[in-house]
């Protein structure tokens, strides 16, 4: 991957833009997100949800005691890329992996804020790298995502890296970009490569817009990362997981649509996946209806009048990474529709590419709407603090909830033995292999119907633990247990209440009306739970009140608060030999 002494005639050099600035962005975007996620920096409790789907087991590097032979474990290990594993394993030489989540986010939020900002200095001027750094600052899409510091945080970082090294013309780093996306984010790597690929086959076309620079060097890297992640689903559906299932499979599965576990049916129009992002870049959970679109007539507007203003003659060359990325987005799209789940969820090889460009097309037209006069420094200084403060403001608790609720359990599971097998209400199990530190039956978040092979295995667990515990005879309560090896169950009242039962969207805890100070930090949860399991759940109760785990004469256990309790239901220990006279 040899650099040419001219590898693109139009290409763009860096605008003269001070070092320091790229200092400022780096502290202004740590100073916007110790603000929006202060609550979890200081306190252990506060993490975004997924961390209980992807990041619980890593406690394990640190305790090899937790998780020993865990069926949710095992497949939570076998579907995290192995560049977020071995990130994390690392890290968790020094830290625990639930607090590294929250300062992963972070650092990937300063390095996308630096991308974005030296991008906008390779598109034009100083002053669109800045616009571009307020507009993501602005735009919550990002930090939503990379909260938890999960798999998809790394999208669009890697995503803007492959972009400034198209725009440096640099192979190396656009090789990198590469080999980091299929490590760590399997399906941009797919991005990547068909925005690679498709480059280099105009340049074989003589098509005057591809770089002359990309070649087989980049083709070899891209059948590299091809092999990685090919042997990544080989080794997830030799374990017994996989294969993902087809449209077939999920065709008149309630549990794929809006009703059920992921809502997957029916798919969204090509036309809203195009226009959803403006829920968010314009202002329609501050402003309401009319607000947001006040918002998106102004912006709107600006974007009008601002591309009017602008030299597309002159972006041409500039905007090509941007242009073949967006291709290889949406072909990519319309083959995951074709075959759906086989290559993943299609919206994901389009969001992140789309909010990408809306980012910098934003910052383009609001930089040609406000022409090109320089400002006085003091009021550039009075509009960069003014983004500042409104970013941290409508980024506040962004992804971010509060499981602290349930501390009593989690001290009350730290007296139980590290192997002992935990059953409970999946929707609490997700806190209790997470904080309690203790392996679960099935839970809410890694009950996945989409893995065929995993599903096998979860769905009759799920299944036989609802029928134990809206039971009315204890016989099918021990026998459960006893068959699944069962350690300790918790019981929570609230789960029993005809409002809990008849269904909907619930704020944790169930008990109490959600106050205005800490809604946007409480998780909201379906209930009884998610389809068809609410149909079976609603069956087995049928308006009954007899629920044989209430009966704390029959089964008596540690009072944990005032709705819930833990039973001990292990097997007492056999009597001891009697000793003949």
């Amino acid at each position: 991957m040899k650099r040419n002494s001219d590898p693109n005639p139009g290409a763009p050099l860096s605008a003269p833009v001070p070092r320091t600035d790229s200092v400022l962005v780096v502290f202004l975007s740590s100073l916007i997100f110790s603000f929006a996620h202060w609550q979890a920096l200081a306190r252990y409790w506060v993490i975004n949800d997924d961390v209980r789907q992807q990041i619980f087991w890593m406690q394990q590097w640190r305790d090899g005691r937790l998780f020993p032979g865990d069926l949710l474990t095992d497949y939570a290990r076998a579907y995290v890329p192995w560049g977020v594993k071995g990130l994390y394993r690392l890290a968790s030489l020094g830290l625990d992996p639930l607090t590294f989540s929250k300062w992963l986010a972070g650092l990937l939020f300063v390095l996308l804020g630096w991308l974005l900002f030296r991008i906008g200095c390779r598109l034009g001027s100083r002053r669109l790298a800045w616009f571009t750094a307020g507009v993501y600052w602005l735009m919550p899409f990002f930090l939503e995502n990379l909260s938890g510091g999960l798999a998809r945080a790394f999208a669009a970082p890697l995503l803007a890296f492959f972009c400034l090294s198209w725009l440096a013309a640099s192979p190396w780093g656009l090789g990198l970009a590469l080999l980091l996306q299929a490590l760590f984010i399997p399906y941009i790597f797919l991005v990547g490569a068909g925005a690679t690929a498709l480059a280099w086959l105009a340049g074989r076309r003589g098509h005057r817009a591809a770089p002359a620079w990309i070649n087989w060097g980049h083709l070899l890297i891209i059948a590299a990362g091809a092999g990685l992640v090919l042997l990544m689903n080989h080794r997830f559906s030799a374990a017994g997981f996989g294969p993902l299932v087809s449209a077939a499979d999920m065709a008149g599965r309630p549990e794929f649509t809006a009703r059920g576990r992921f809502a997957i049916l029916p798919g969204p129009s090509f036309l809203w996946e195009l226009i959803s992002p403006w829920e968010y870049i314009a202002p329609f959970p501050e402003g309401g209806i009319m607000g947001g679109v006040l918002g998106v007539a102004v912006l709107l507007g600006v974007a009008v009048w601002g591309g009017r203003r602008l030299n597309w003659q002159h972006l041409k060359v500039r905007l090509q990474p941007f242009c073949y990325l967006l291709l290889a987005s949406v072909f990519l799209y319309f083959l995951a529709r074709v075959f759906l789940l086989k290559l993943f969820v299609p919206d994901r090889y389009l969001i992140y590419t789309l909010n990408l460009c809306y980012c910098l097309g934003l910052a383009l037209c609001l930089e040609g709407a406000l022409g090109r006069r320089a400002w006085p420094r003091g009021l550039a200084v009075a509009a960069v603090a003014l983004v500042v403060v409104l970013s941290g403001l409508r980024l506040q608790g962004v992804e971010l909830y509060d499981y602290s609720t349930y501390r009593p359990l989690y001290a009350a599971l730290a007296q139980t033995p590290k192997n002992a097998l935990i059953a409970g209400h999946p929707n609490l199990m997700d806190n209790v292999v997470t904080f309690g530190k203790r392996p679960a039956l099935a839970t809410f978040e890694l009950a996945h119907p989409w893995s065929k092979g995993y599903w096998e295995k979860i769905r009759p667990r799920l299944e036989e633990f609802f029928s134990a515990y809206y039971a009315s005879d204890p016989r099918v309560v021990r026998d459960f247990c006893r068959k699944y090896g069962i350690s300790y169950l918790v019981v929570d009242d609230r789960h029993f209440t005809p409002q809990f039962l008849a269904g909907g969207g619930f704020p944790v805890p169930f008990n109490q009306p959600p106050g205005k100070e800490t809604t946007e930090m409480r998780e909201r949860v379906t209930c009884p739970f998610f389809a068809p399991f609410d149909q079976q759940i609603q069956g087995l109760v049928q308006n009954r009140r007899n629920f044989v785990l209430l009966n704390q004469d029959l089964f008596p256990g540690l009072v944990v608060d005032e709705h819930q309790r833990l039973l001990d239901m292990r097997p007492p220990p056999p009597a001891p030999a009697s000793s003949g006279g």
